[in-house]
């Protein structure tokens, strides 16, 4: 919002522009004191005053009744239609009167024909200027309004999303991991007794930071080599992992579940085979990043998923940090590089 001006900053403008009709009307009251004769002098004071002070009056009741309640476009034209109009009744009201105080007083007959009417035109010129700079404030001040409440609604909307994209992936997680338990009770029961504690120690973390919007890249990282032991005990020697992470980065934040997503996602895509073995590389990178890579050996035909995956942690990123994820892909690797979040 720092592109409108401030409130305050308008308003004193409009404060400053009513003065220059104050200041008007001080100097020919001065003018008046030092040359009483001058009685041109008192159809000036009196004219702009009263131009001025019914305009001034109108201005608040407009300001009030047009500004400060919810009106239909049709309304408010009606109200700034009918301030130009009594303004302008007010305009020749004052010079009707002017023209007959001076055609009273014997010493004001030589005036000028125009006289009275150039100083009613000053006073109503001073009114449409005071009326335009409140018009044009009152709009900024609506515009930053509606752009503020879009924000808001924005955010909520956004907020709303990430806690559906975050429900979405623990039954994601879940299926796979149930799959792949029900194959190890049949082949060995010790290690899939293994393989469960390390299933309950995700889902116990997933509870843990139910509310959280990020946690440190240190707890991902414990719940990353639990993954991978239970993708270790599906594949075996089909599948190895490395990583080196800078404990400068160990502190910094990511959204729940970033790494455990992309490693998901260099399973789903790529193909696992003694053939083909897949490697997972995670490492920092200079900077406030780090880098997930995997060879690439696509698969001819990708398993249905419930669209989440790196759609879901860029718009995480976006609504947390405005950041986004970087995605880099060549013939040999498939790199992911992840923004690291500070703490506040």
């Amino acid at each position: 919002m720092n592109a409108f001006i401030s409130k305050n900053k308008l308003r004193a403008a409009m404060l400053s522009s009513a003065s220059i009709s104050i200041v008007v009307l001080l100097g020919q009251m001065l003018l008046l004191i030092k040359q009483p004769q001058e009685h041109r002098y008192i159809i000036t004071v009196f004219v702009i005053l009263l131009v001025c002070l019914f305009d001034w009056a109108m201005l608040v009741v407009i300001d009030h009744l047009y500004f400060h309640r919810s009106l239909g476009k049709l309304k408010r034209m009606i109200f700034v239609v009918a301030y130009f109009l009594l303004s302008i009744i007010a305009f020749f009201m004052a010079i009707e009167i002017g023209a007959l105080v001076s055609l009273r007083e014997p010493s004001l007959v030589n005036l000028p024909d125009n006289y009275v009417y150039r100083r009613a035109l000053a006073g109503f010129i001073f009114s449409i200027i005071i009326f335009f700079i409140d018009y044009s404030v009152t709009l900024l001040e609506e515009r930053e309004r509606i752009l503020l409440e879009n924000e808001r609604l924005l955010r909520e909307n956004l907020k709303a999303k990430f806690e559906t994209l975050r429900q979405q992936v623990n039954p994601h997680f879940l299926f796979n991991s149930l799959s792949t338990l029900k194959t190890m009770m049949y082949q060995n029961v010790e290690e899939a007794e293994e393989y469960i504690i390390h299933l309950s120690e995700i889902f116990r973390y997933s509870l843990q930071i139910n509310h959280q919007e990020k946690v440190s890249l240190s707890e991902e990282l414990n719940i990353l080599e639990a993954y991978f032991f239970m993708l270790k005990s599906r594949f075996r020697e089909n599948i190895s992992f490395d990583i080196r992470i800078d404990e400068e980065h160990k502190n910094l934040y990511v959204p729940p579940f970033t790494l455990q997503i992309v490693a998901e996602n260099c399973i789903k895509h790529n193909i696992v085979s003694k053939e083909k073995p897949l490697w997972i590389k995670v490492f920092s990178q200079a900077g406030r990043s780090i880098k997930i890579s995997n060879n690439l050996q696509p698969k001819t035909s990708v398993e249905g998923s419930s669209q989440v995956g790196l759609a879901n942690i860029e718009k995480r990123y976006k609504y947390l940090s405005g950041q986004h994820i970087e995605i880099v892909r060549n013939e040999e690797t498939f790199d992911v590089i992840i923004p690291l979040i500070s703490a506040k």
